[in-house]
C-alpha cells in the first residue's frame, strides 16, 4: 500500500524539507526532449548520446519520441550503457499524464492525443554513480525528509541572451524542453533522530490523565455516584482525542507514531484491567482460568474442561499462562492478567508494522492502529485472557511476514510465516479460519493485478489450510459441533436483516436506544463515506496496488457483517466478533482516506463531470486553515467512532461501569454470594455432578466448582409449579443439582435472558415471581443443600 495519490500537489508538514541538514546526496533523473536532428533514430545519433554513460559507467536514460508524434504521444524510454540488475527493493516511478484540452485544429497543431491513458513508465537502472554526469545521466541526491515519496516535476524556461540591449530567447536551445524528475528515497535517520520521540512523552502523559480519570469513575460506579458516568466519558475522551490528534497532525517520525500507538494500547488495556482488578468476572475469562489452573496442577496439557470443552485442544493462551505462573510464582489470575496485557501490545504494534511496511507512512499506520482501536471489542473482549487474544499476535506476524516474503524478504520471512500460521491454529480456531481467508484474500488480490500472474503466491495460503484441517480433523474434531449454535444464531440473525421472519431461536428485539443508534449510524456513515471516497479514487485512477485493493474488499465486508450490530439478542456480538479481523482493512482504508486527504466530493473536469472526473496526479499534502480542518475533523470522527464502538461494544451500556449485582450482566453479575456458593460446590459435590441455573451460576460452578453445567434449564424456572413435566425434562437433561439465585425475582436481565437457550429471550417484561423461585421447596423430591441468604442449590432426587 504504497502512498495514495490523492488532489492536492502541496507537501505535508511532515514531508516538508525542514531537515534538510539530515540529507544525503539527490537522485535526479533528467529526462531530456530530443532534437529534431536527433530523432532519426539512426546508430549514429545513439551512439552519441549512449557515449558518455558508457565512458562513465552510467546508465543513461534517452527518451526518443516515435517517428510519428503527431500521430501519438507515447514515451518510448530507452538505457543505454551497461545492463545491471535493479537492487531489490527498487520501485518503478509512473507518471500519468492528465488528458490534453481539446482546441481548434490548425495547420501544423499536433493532432488530439488518442483516447487512454497516457502513462511514462520510468524504469531507473542501477550501477555505479559517474564522477562527472552529463545532462542525461542519473545523478544522486536525496533531499527530503523520511517517508515522502513525492514526485516533483519542473519545468524550466527555455534560457535567455541579451542582444543588442534586448531579452530574447536563444533559439539554438528554445525546443529543449527539460523535465526534472526528482525521486526521493527514504533518508535513513542519523543515529542522534531514529530514537526521536518528540512529544510523545507530553502526549501520553496527558492520555494518562484520563486513565486517572476513568479510575475515578469506576470507584464511583461502585459507589453509585451519580457523577461516575460523566467521569467515565471524559476519561475515555482524554485516554484517547490526544493521541488521534497528534498523530493526524503528521508531524510525528516512525519512532514517536510507535510510541504514542503503543502507550494508548497500554493505557486502554490499563482501563480494562482496573474494570475488574482483583479477579476474572467475564464467563469466557473464567473458563480460561480453569484451563490454566488444571494445567499448573497436574502438568498436563491437555485436560479436560467442562467450562469449555474445545479449549482442550487449543491451548496456546492455557500454556502461556500456566508457563508465567509456574515460572515466577504468581497466582493464575495475576499471571493471566500479564499475558494477556502483553499479548494485546503485541498485537498492536505488529499491525503498526505491518502498515508501516506497506505504506512507508508512519502517519498511515499510527491513524490506521487509532482507528482500529475503535472496533467494538477492542478494548475489553480482544484483551481478555481468552484464546483469541493470545491469537491475535500471531495472526498479525503470518500477515507481516507474507508480506516481507512478497516483497523479496527470502524463505526465512515463509518460515516466519509458517509458525505464525501454526500458532495460530493452536490458539484459536476462529482466528484460524479468518487467517485462511486474509492470506488467499491477499493472494488472489497479487493474482488479479501482477502480470506475469504469480502463482507462487498461493502458497502460503493452501499451507494455512492444510494446517488448519488437520488439526481440526486429526486433533480438535469437538469444535464442529460446538461452532454449530453459533453459526444457527448467525443464520438467525440474517433472517432478521434481510427482512425474513424472526426464528423462534432469535426471539423478539430489544430495541436499540435512539441516543446510541444515533451514535453508531453517524460514525458507520462516515466510515462509509471514506470507503467510497477511496474506492472512486483507486477505480479512476486505474490503482494497481495489490494490498490497498485487498484491503478494499475486506473494507467491504465490514459493512456487509456490521449490520448485524442493529439487531436484538446476538446482532451486537456476533458484528463484534466479525469485526475483530473485518475491521483491520477498514482501517488501513480510513487511515488511506484521512491521511492522504482523498477528495469526498470531488472537483469537475474539463468535459464539466464531476464523479467520473479522473483525480489530479500528486500527493495531496495540506498546509494552514486546510490542514487544521482535516485534524480537528478526522479527530473528531475517530472519536466518535471509539464513543459508538464504547456504547454499541463490550460491556454492554448498563455494564459500562462496574458496580452492584445486576443479573445476568456477566461481569456485574459476579459477586461474593455467587462465588462462595461455587466454592462450595468446588469442596462438597463430586466431580461428575451435573449443575445448573442461570447465566452466572452456571458460568461460576463450571468453573470455580469444577462441575459439569446444564445450561438449558430455563424451562424448569418459568414453571408456576413443578409437575410430571417438570420432573421428565429433568431427567432429559440429567441434571443433578439446581442453583437458585434469588434476586433473579428482584431485576429484569441486562442482556434480554437469565439463561442460556433462553426460551423467553427477548420476551421477558417482568422479574421471576415469588411462586417461580419458591416452588423447590415444596417438592419432596428436592433438597435444599446449601443457602447464604442470597443463592440457594437443591439437590435434585433424593438426597
Amino acid at each position: 500500500m504504497g502512498d495514495q495519490p490523492t488532489s492536492d500537489r502541496k507537501r505535508a508538514p511532515e514531508e516538508a524539507t525542514a531537515k534538510t541538514a539530515q540529507s544525503r546526496p539527490d537522485e535526479t533523473v533528467v529526462i531530456t526532449r530530443l532534437a529534431p536532428e536527433e530523432r532519426d533514430g539512426s546508430e549514429e545519433a545513439t551512439q552519441k548520446l549512449a557515449e558518455p554513460a558508457k565512458s562513465s559507467g552510467d546508465d543513461t536514460v534517452v527518451i526518443r519520441p516515435p517517428k510519428t508524434p503527431s500521430a501519438d504521444d507515447t514515451v518510448v524510454i530507452r538505457a543505454t550503457g551497461p545492463s545491471k540488475k535493479r537492487p531489490a527493493g527498487d520501485d518503478t516511478v509512473i507518471i500519468r499524464l492528465p488528458q490534453a484540452p481539446k482546441r481548434a485544429t490548425t495547420p501544423g497543431a499536433a493532432k488530439k492525443r488518442p483516447a487512454g491513458d497516457d502513462t511514462v513508465v520510468i524504469r531507473l537502472p542501477g550501477g555505479p554513480k559517474p564522477k562527472s554526469p552529463g545532462p542525461n545521466a542519473l545523478s544522486t541526491a536525496r533531499k527530503r525528509a523520511a517517508g515522502d515519496d513525492t514526485v516533483i516535476i519542473r519545468l524550466p524556461q527555455a534560457p535567455k541572451k541579451k542582444v543588442a540591449g534586448r531579452v530574447v530567447v536563444d533559439k539554438k536551445v528554445a525546443h529543449d524542453e527539460t523535465v526534472i524528475i526528482r525521486l526521493p528515497a527514504e533518508a535513513k535517520p542519523e543515529p542522534r533522530t531514529a530514537l526521536d520521540f518528540g512529544w510523545a512523552p507530553w502526549v501520553i502523559a496527558v492520555s494518562t490523565l484520563g486513565v486517572v480519570l476513568m479510575a475515578l469513575a469506576y470507584a464511583g460506579g461502585r459507589a453509585e455516584a451519580p457523577w461516575a458516568m460523566s467521569a467515565y466519558w471524559a476519561g475515555q475522551i482524554i485516554v484517547f482525542s490526544p493521541v488521534v490528534f497528534r498523530l493526524l497532525s503528521r508531524l510525528a517520525g516512525v519512532a514517536e507514531s510507535f510510541v504514542l500507538v503503543m502507550g494508548l494500547a497500554l493505557n486502554q488495556y490499563m482501563l480494562k484491567w482496573m474494570y475488574s482488578p482483583d479477579q476474572f468476572r467475564f464467563p469466557d475469562e473464567l473458563q480460561h482460568w480453569l484451563a490454566t489452573t488444571l494445567i499448573t496442577e497436574s502438568g498436563d496439557l491437555f485436560r479436560q474442561n467442562n467450562a469449555l470443552p474445545p479449549a482442550v485442544h487449543f491451548p496456546g493462551l492455557a500454556e502461556m499462562g500456566a508457563g508465567l505462573a509456574l515460572l515466577t510464582g504468581l497466582p493464575v489470575t495475576a499471571a493471566g492478567t500479564i499475558v494477556a496485557g502483553v499479548a494485546h501490545l503485541i498485537f498492536v504494534g505488529l499491525l503498526f508494522a505491518t502498515v508501516l511496511r506497506a505504506s512507508n507512512s508512519p502517519a498511515m499506520a499510527g491513524v490506521a492502529c487509532v482507528t482500529y482501536a475503535t472496533a467494538m471489542h477492542y478494548l475489553f473482549f480482544n484483551s481478555m485472557f481468552l484464546y483469541q487474544t493470545a491469537a491475535l499476535p500471531f495472526f498479525m506476524l503470518a500477515v507481516w511476514a507474507y508480506r516481507r516474503w512478497r516483497t523479496g524478504g527470502g524463505r526465512k520471512f515463509f518460515a516466519l510465516a509458517v509458525v505464525g500460521i501454526a500458532m495460530t491454529t493452536v490458539s484459536h480456531h476462529v482466528t484460524a479460519f479468518a487467517l485462511v481467508a486474509t492470506l488467499l484474500l491477499l493472494a488472489l488480490a497479487e493474482l488479479a493485478l501482477e502480470r506475469p500472474r504469480p502463482w507462487e503466491t498461493l502458497i502460503l495460503p493452501a499451507v494455512a489450510l492444510a494446517v488448519v484441517c488437520c488439526w481440526i480433523g486429526f486433533v480438535a474434531q469437538d469444535v464442529i459441533a460446538y461452532l454449530e449454535a453459533p453459526v444457527e444464531r448467525l443464520a438467525a440473525s440474517l433472517n432478521q436483516m434481510f427482512g425474513g421472519a424472526a426464528s423462534e431461536e432469535a426471539g423478539a428485539t430489544k430495541p436499540v436506544p435512539l441516543v446510541q443508534l444515533a451514535v453508531q449510524g453517524m460514525g458507520l456513515l462516515g466510515l462509509l463515506v471514506l470507503f467510497l471516497a477511496v474506492a472512486r479514487d483507486m477505480i479512476l485512477r486505474k490503482d494497481r496496488d495489490t494490498w490497498r485493493w485487498a484491503a478494499l474488499a475486506g473494507g467491504a465486508v465490514f459493512f456487509a457483517g456490521n449490520g448485524a450490530r442493529f439487531l436484538g439478542t446476538n446482532g451486537p456480538e456476533i458484528a463484534g466478533r466479525l469485526s475483530t479481523f473485518t475491521y483491520i482493512p477498514m482501517s488501513i482504508i480510513a487511515a488511506i482516506a484521512i491521511v492522504y486527504a482523498v477528495q469526498i466530493i470531488p472537483a469537475k473536469d474539463a468535459d464539466g463531470r464531476r464523479w467520473l472526473s479522473v483525480p489530479p496526479p500528486g500527493v495531496a499534502v495540506t498546509t494552514g486553515r486546510r490542514l487544521a480542518g482535516q485534524v480537528y475533523i478526522g479527530t473528531a470522527l475517530i472519536t466518535l467512532l471509539m464513543i459508538g464502538a464504547r456504547t454499541g461494544g463490550w460491556p454492554p451500556v448498563s455494564a459500562l461501569l462496574p458496580g452492584p449485582y445486576l443479573a445476568a450482566a456477566y461481569e456485574r453479575s459476579v459477586d461474593s454470594f455467587g462465588v462462595d456458593a461455587a466454592r462450595w460446590q468446588e469442596r462438597t459435590l463430586p466431580r461428575e455432578a451435573r449443575v445448573g441455573g442461570d447465566i452466572t451460576a452456571v458460568a461460576l460452578s463450571s468453573t470455580y466448582g469444577r462441575i459439569d453445567p446444564v445450561r438449558e434449564v430455563g424451562e424448569l424456572f418459568y414453571a408456576t409449579s413443578w409437575t410430571s413435566a417438570e420432573d421428565q425434562r429433568a431427567r432429559e437433561l440429567a441434571v443433578n443439582y439446581l442453583v437458585v439465585d434469588e434476586r433473579l425475582g428482584d431485576m429484569l436481565p441486562s442482556n434480554d435472558a437469565y439463561f442460556q437457550d433462553d426460551p423467553m429471550a427477548g420476551r421477558i417484561t417482568e422479574p421471576l415471581s415469588e411462586t417461580q423461585l419458591g416452588k423447590f421447596d415444596q417438592v419432596n423430591s428436592i433438597s435444599r443443600l446449601y443457602d447464604n441468604g442470597t443463592v440457594r442449590i437443591y439437590q435434585m432426587g433424593p438426597s
